[in-house]
């Protein structure tokens, strides 16, 4: 059974930007636990890729913990700010490999863009139908 929830869950992914954009959580009546939905990329780790790895599925997961115990406003500005970089401005690219930004680099631009007063109006301009 865990088999299907498994590809399930990486299918699910693909409608929010693929698996290493997903984040995961497990949430039961006493405890909850979120993680990033593709593991610790150990492949990447072994080729000496791992600083390519991109953050977002921790990150989004982050973005669940912070609503789960309450911080809906800061979960909501986290959740903008990765729409922002990972999908509309895209002023970085991770792509896994030397030719794309770094999970460090990635983190930096998403600090900066969370550092924006006019964030929710910034990403509602994007929602707009053009």
């Amino acid at each position: 059974m865990r088999q299907r929830g498994d590809i399930l869950t990486d299918e699910a992914a693909e409608f929010q930007g693929g698996v290493g954009t997903a984040g995961s959580a497990n949430v039961g009546k006493r405890y909850a636990m979120f993680e990033a939905i593709h593991g610790s990329a150990p492949r990447m780790v072994e080729e000496g890729r791992a600083k390519y790895a991109d953050p977002s599925s921790i990150i989004r997961a982050a973005v669940m913990l912070l609503k789960h115990i309450g911080y809906n406003d800061k979960g909501e500005k986290l959740d903008m700010a990765l729409d922002i970089c990972g999908q509309y401005e895209r002023k970085l690219s991770i792509t896994g490999r030397p030719n794309g930004a770094t999970g460090s680099e990635f983190t930096d631009y998403l600090i900066e863009t969370l550092k924006r007063s006019d964030l929710k109006e910034y990403w509602f301009s994007f929602q707009e139908v053009k």
